[in-house]
């Protein structure tokens, strides 16, 4: 009896790989579809580019946004994490 349950677990694992293998792949292909698409869109048709990556927006040849340094103040550096 054993020897027979063991088998059939054996069985079950493949099939549940198969079925999981599946169900990752339409989880995924939802999310895309349902969510990044739209998003991307509406981010599109509003005309946010929130990486500056628009040429047009762009005078010079590179996207480099300067840095301004200076020393840290205490509340910058509890701000860390």
């Amino acid at each position: 009896m054993k020897d027979f349950f063991k088998y059939i677990w054996q069985k079950w694992k493949i099939i549940a790989h198969a079925i999981g293998r599946f169900q990752t792949k339409l989880i995924v292909t939802l999310f895309y579809f349902l969510i990044i698409s739209p998003f991307g869109l509406i981010m599109k048709l509003f005309g946010w580019d929130p990486l500056n990556t628009r040429k047009s927006k762009a005078k010079s040849k590179t996207n480099w946004q300067a840095v301004k340094n200076g020393e840290p103040d205490l509340e910058s550096l509890k701000r860390q994490s």
